[in-house]
């Protein structure tokens, strides 16, 4: 079809190009820290920075998503109550740079696992309780911890292991056409194809493939 417009075309012209790539992983350690506040509501802690990749969308919906196992319906929306406080060197230590795409799997990781900690202290007093009173909600939870003296603060530190290293596929094609009497280029198509194995979050990781097609 390229060559047939080129044919007929004398002053417009167009190309394409396919580009597949492939990048090696190198997942690193990686802190989290997971909080519940008097009030209910859920404080996160991670080492990285938010540069518009959706790393605090990913981790406040990994947290939800663990917390929520506490049920065995998994009917609790806790998303909402969920907040991510940007961390400093003090209170989140060992948190080192935000690059190479694996700081969001990364933090996941660590604020999943702090929240199996909060699931495991959380669990023994919920079981009590519904022995007696039948099913309960977050807050009545929380409020029974609270008076019983659990720790509802972890902490846990995130170490790849021989899964934190592998390969990452994918492969662009691009169609532009070219006006040689101004110099306009327009670009007519552009598919992108990127294999980011199970998505943390489908809307997010489709936006920022997407707008590494126009970087």
């Amino acid at each position: 079809m390229i060559q047939s417009f080129n044919i007929n075309n004398k002053w417009k012209k167009r190309g394409i190009s396919f580009v597949p790539t492939v990048h090696k992983v190198l997942s690193r350690p990686t802190p989290g820290k997971v909080s519940i506040l008097n009030d209910d509501s859920i404080a996160i802690e991670v080492g990285g920075i938010e540069l518009g990749q959706g790393l605090w969308t990913k981790v406040k919906r990994m947290v939800a998503f663990a917390l929520r196992k506490l049920w065995s319906d998994q009917n609790q929306d806790l998303l909402e109550r969920i907040r991510v406080i940007q961390a400093d060197t003090l209170s989140v230590v060992q948190g080192g740079w935000t690059t190479g795409s694996t700081t969001s799997e990364s933090s996941c990781e660590a604020v999943r696992q702090a929240c199996n900690i909060l699931v495991d202290r959380l669990k023994p007093g919920k079981e009590q309780f519904e022995e007696k009173q039948g099913n309960m909600s977050w807050d009545e939870l929380i409020l029974k911890a609270q008076m019983i003296g659990v720790d509802l603060s972890a902490r846990e530190y995130y170490v790849p292991g021989p899964s934190g290293t592998y390969l990452n596929y994918g492969a662009a094609a691009s169609e532009v056409e070219i006006d040689l009497l101004t110099g306009a280029t327009t670009i007519l198509r552009c598919d992108l194809i990127y294999d980011c194995g199970q998505s943390l979050n489908p809307a997010v990781d489709l936006g920022q493939v997407g707008a590494g097609c126009y970087l």
